[in-house]
This record gives C-alpha cells, structure tokens and sequence, in this order.
C-alpha cells in the first residue's frame, strides 16, 4: 500500500467523484482511477459504489478510509513534531471545545500561546465531545476542551478536571420572574431549551423539576444554537437554563438577568481530554498546557473545584 493511495483514496471520498478528486490533488483522472483500482485489488474488495453521478465509500471503504486518515493525520503530526523539535515552531495546532470554554478559558490561553509561539496556526472547532470523538481518536483534533464525563468511555482517552460547573436560570432584565428563589415558582413559566447532541447532557435541562417532583416545564421553543437560544431569551419571555459561563461576555451580563434560583442545577465539569496512546506536538502540548493554567485559575476566581 502506497501513501499515493491513501492520498487518493480520501480525495476521492471527500470530493465524491474521481474527476473531482484528480483536480483537487493536480494529477490526471485516469491516475487517480488506476490508483484506487490497485488499491482495491489489494485488499480484494470494493472500496466504492459507482453511481452515475458520483462515488460513494462501500461498508469497507468507509473502514478504510477511517484508517487511511488516522494514518496521514500521523504523518502530518510526525512531520510538524520533527521541525518543532528542530526549532521551526510553526504547524497546526486543532483543538475543539465547547461554547463554555470558547467563552470561559479560549481568550486567556490563546493570548498566552500566541505571546510565545505567533507564527503557529491555530484551529478551533466548538463542539460538545460526542460530535467529535472520531476525529480526536483519529488524531484530527488534538484535544478536547469542555464538559466530559468518562463513565462507559473508551481507555483510548484521558482526562483532567479543570473546574465544576454549574448551571443558572435566565431570563431578559424585566421579566416578572427575576425575583424567583425555586423553580417551583417557574412551573407557569414557558422555556427555550437549547438541545445538545451529547448523551452526556441529556437530562440536564430537565433533572431540577424530576428531582423536586414537579411537572416537566413547559419547552415551547427548541434551538441547536447557543446564539439562537440567547437571543430567544433576550427578545421575549421565555426563560432557559444555562452554565453560567455563558454570562460572561459582555453582552450577556447587559441583556439578562440570572434568577437567585436556590437549587442546585447540574452540569458536567469542565475537563481536558486527549488521547492515551498518542503524545501532542511539542505545539499542542504548550497550547494544552496553555488551557490549563486557564481553567486552573479560572476555577479558583469562580469557587470551582480545579484539579491538582
């Protein structure tokens, strides 16, 4: 197996059609055709459907095309951790993270890495872990910044508790439930919930009301978006529940107001999660580190528990 046919063999899939591929990579059609064709004789079996219209991986290809890209996300990550270890501190470094830390920790830790290393690329994905855990264990994230929890996870990954987290009701300054102390007085109150495509926070939301024996509230709006469930909130009457992070631009602290909610409303910690069995760029490293020192010091300003 060549790396010229790990090379076509993702172009392939991603751009879903040989002639497309072959012009995203500069080389000729029928090189690229001969290419995945030797491949597949290798491994003796089809790695794509041809359809009038495009190609799509088959059962075995999508394997292999799983495969293909770990291995040249290794390459890439070999070639960059020789040249920084050489002095060139330049490359890539890819790191998702939740809106909770975007708001809470991204300013501080990237000002720090950009003092010290201005000529590296920096690559933010915001994300919930669940989304992109195949490209973490992949090697196309280098890690992972946000609320994790490791019951029923793989040994692949590791994590480290930055600080607890919790979450806050909130509503537009002037609402008539500002002055609301339990959210058994927010039984009337109709809600915008923000769904979240991770198992770790399904049930959060709604965890207060079935541990205080109350009705299930009232959702009358559903949102993927952060920015679509604030501005709900901001230009109406509906309330939601949030981590308290998000109240931290600027913007937010003039727009809403969080209600003195005396329950205690869950949400996951807030953690660094990479890889076991694969070591960071002497790059990523610096800006996991970077991180760190960020969600240590902001747990200590916020009362939250910080590891170490």
């Amino acid at each position: 197996m060549k790396l010229t046919q790990i090379r076509d063999l993702i172009a392939t899939a991603e751009t879903g059609s040989l002639r497309a591929a072959a012009r995203h990579l500069g080389v000729t059609q029928p090189a690229i055709t001969r290419s995945i064709r030797e491949l597949e004789q290798e491994l003796g079996t089809p790695l794509f459907e041809r359809h009038q219209f495009g190609m799509q991986p088959t059962a075995t290809g999508r394997i292999m095309l799983e495969r293909a890209r770990a291995v040249q996300e290794e390459l890439r990550r070999a070639r960059e951790e020789i040249a920084q270890l050489q002095g060139e501190m330049t490359g890539d470094v890819r790191v998702a993270m939740s809106t909770i830390a975007t708001f809470a920790l991204m300013p501080q830790a990237v000002r720090a890495f950009r003092a010290t290393h201005p000529r590296a690329v920096l690559k933010f994905v915001e994300s919930l872990y669940q989304p992109i855990e195949a490209q973490l264990l992949s090697g196309q994230i280098d890690f992972f910044v946000g609320p994790f929890s490791d019951q029923g996870r793989a040994s692949r990954v590791t994590s480290e508790t930055l600080f607890t987290n919790r979450r806050v009701v909130i509503a537009r300054k002037g609402h008539r439930l500002v002055g609301a102390t339990s959210i058994a007085q927010l039984t009337e109150a109709e809600w915008v919930k923000q769904a979240l495509p991770d198992r770790q926070s399904e049930g959060d939301f709604e965890r207060p009301f079935i541990q205080a024996g109350l009705p299930m509230p009232n959702v009358i709006m559903h949102t993927t978006s952060a920015t679509a469930t604030l501005l709900a909130v901001a230009n109406g009457d509906l309330l939601t529940s949030v981590p308290r992070q998000m109240l931290d631009a600027p913007v937010s602290r003039d727009l809403f107001a969080v209600l003195p909610i005396r329950e205690d409303l869950f949400a996951a910690p807030i953690c660094l999660v990479r890889r076991t069995d694969l070591s960071l760029t002497p790059l990523a490293e610096f800006m996991f580190d970077m991180f760190r020192r960020a969600g240590l010091q902001y747990g200590r300003k916020t009362g939250g528990l910080g590891a170490g």
